[in-house]
């Protein structure tokens, strides 16, 4: 996100976060609560399990409760990749920087936004 922000200070950065794993969503938690201050606008997705057993309290509902809670001043969750695409379809504006972050399957969300963004 540092990079990211300093590729364009002047543009806004929307983030999309896909959290990987539970296992490593419990274990840096608080970390990942602070870990996206950097973007103007984040949207968290559920967790991409990659085959793990859901641990209680690691989730992206929790997560995203987590960044709000520790002062992001623009953030959402989003129960799936389709809702995400269609926020940000009312959002983005010209000139944003948007980023897909995260292990598991964001990257087609980010595909699938481009796709219909470009036939709109």
């Amino acid at each position: 996100l540092q990079t990211a922000r300093e590729s364009g200070p002047d543009r806004r950065l929307v983030a999309v976060f896909q959290p990987h794993r539970y296992t490593r969503t419990h274990a840096l938690f608080n970390e990942f609560t602070r870990a996206f201050y950097q973007s103007d606008v984040l949207v968290v997705l559920p967790i991409y399990s990659a085959g793990e057993a859901a641990i209680e309290g690691a989730s992206g509902q929790a997560l995203f409760e987590g960044i709000r809670l520790h002062g992001h001043k623009e953030v959402r969750y989003m129960e799936d990749a389709r809702s995400a695409i269609d926020h940000l379809k009312g959002i983005l504006q010209s000139g944003d920087l948007l980023l897909t972050l995260g292990a598991g399957d964001i990257y087609r969300m980010g595909e699938r936004l481009l796709s219909e963004l470009e036939s709109m």
